[in-house]
């Protein structure tokens, strides 16, 4: 799905890879190990990563489990990195 404003999503996508990376490095696993762990597709995780694509919410629902993490903490990060008044709309 496209946004009107590519600019700002590819500003979400990237943060979001920021955190997952961030997350899984503080856990000491390579992309290898937790695919391996958790069953889950490298590519996957390294699109993810990479902020390559938009993910579906049960991707990243399934790599946050794999982390520990609740998806709306990884959120909540995501949102505090964002810019003050931040809106995918433009208004």
């Amino acid at each position: 799905m496209q946004h009107a404003n590519t600019k700002k999503s590819t500003l979400i996508l990237q943060l979001l890879a920021e955190e997952l990376k961030k997350e899984r490095e503080s856990q000491g696993k390579s992309l290898r190990l937790l695919a391996y762990e958790f069953d889950i597709q490298m590519s996957l995780l390294s699109r993810l990563e990479n902020g390559v694509n938009e993910p579906k919410l049960i991707s990243i629902w399934t790599v946050c489990e794999a982390l520990g993490i609740k998806p709306s903490e990884l959120l909540k990060r995501i949102e505090n990195n964002l810019p003050e008044e931040f809106s995918l709309i433009d208004r």
